[in-house]
């Protein structure tokens, strides 16, 4: 990638894990490989998406994902015209407003068992396993009048997704050592204690009366502590370890983000088909990545008329509606 946007892309990530780091006179340079190694992974993986395609009541009626998606064109345009992306593209766009709005339409995907009725030759069985596929919390990422802007802004969020894992990380990291010291101390102090007899033992045998059981286990337990504390990534203390975490991630931008084709073979009651090749209708061709919280989200880039969004509502009108 050009040396420029890496060196955007190391001040983005300063800035979203810990601006102190400035502080360190090589900081860029302490960067620089991984996020080289994500700025190019990124930009692959975006540019690899297919073509957009048109996401509009037209289209609704001939695209099967757009009805696996949204129950209702109109619950589609309200999704889409309540995107966080693309009210903030609209309210920062200068001049007149494109004639489309390109972005990634990403909703998240859930499975799930239910009983139903399925029907088996000439009988209809009840109480049938069945498994549903539902489509829940539509986004629409990196809103823009073009494809190519589009793609721009969906690397820009790509990128910034890592920078929250490496956050993440840090934070991960710095709870799992407070735990680890605070465990630490409370095992030192009741081994001080023990050795004092001040616990409400008994007095500590002398060496010769041999090792004692739960003095011995202490010991371990301590030191397990301590070589746990000591495997840890970003080990030491202080701002060094930030530089371990953050490298941690974007040297291994694969690990944490990627997307995968997904053929999805449900019908129309969204019920996943067991045996795809007794199905009539073809698969849904899909783009699939897993979200931050754990789930998966599917992806589709698209376009869609900006004429067909929702009006915008009148703050005065619906004040005056309430109030009656």
């Amino acid at each position: 990638p050009d040396e420029s946007l890496v060196e955007a892309a190391i001040e983005r990530v300063v800035d979203a894990t810990d601006p102190r780091l400035r502080a360190y006179p090589n900081y860029r340079k302490r960067l620089h490989a991984g996020v080289q190694r994500s700025v190019a992974y990124v930009q692959g993986l975006i540019d690899g998406l297919p073509e957009p395609v048109e996401i509009s009541r037209r289209s609704f009626s001939t695209d099967p994902r757009l009805r696996a998606f949204f129950a209702s064109p109109d619950r589609m345009q309200q999704a889409l015209g309540s995107a966080p992306s693309l009210v903030e593209f609209l309210a920062n766009c200068r001049g007149p407003y494109p004639e489309y709005i390109f972005g990634l339409l990403a909703p998240e995907m859930r499975e799930r068992k239910s009983l139903g009725m399925a029907l088996e030759g000439d009988q209809v069985r009840r109480d049938v396993l069945q498994e549903v596929v539902d489509f829940s919390d539509h986004r629409f990422f990196g809103a823009s009048g073009n494809e190519e802007d589009a793609r721009k802004e969906m690397k820009k969020r790509a990128f910034d997704y890592l920078s929250v894992l490496a956050l993440r990380r840090i934070v991960d990291v710095e709870e799992k050592r407070s735990e680890l010291e605070r465990q630490k101390g409370l095992l030192q102090r009741k081994l001080d204690a023990m050795r004092g007899g001040n616990w409400g033992l008994e007095t500590m045998p002398s060496q010769e009366d041999g090792d004692h059981p739960a003095y011995h286990s202490l010991e371990e337990r301590i030191s397990a502590v301590e070589n746990e504390l000591m495997n840890l990534p970003c080990h030491e203390a202080g701002l060094e370890n930030r530089f371990a975490c953050i490298n941690a991630i974007l040297e291994k931008p694969e690990e944490w983000l990627s997307l995968s084709p997904l053929d999805l073979h449900i019908d129309v009651m969204s019920l996943k088909v067991n045996d795809p090749a007794d199905a009539a209708s073809k698969p849904l061709e899909l783009t699939k990545f897993r979200a931050l919280n754990g789930g998966t989200r599917v992806a589709l880039f698209g376009y869609f008329p900006r004429a067909e969004l929702p009006p915008e509502k009148d703050f005065f009108k619906e004040a005056a509606r309430f109030l009656g």
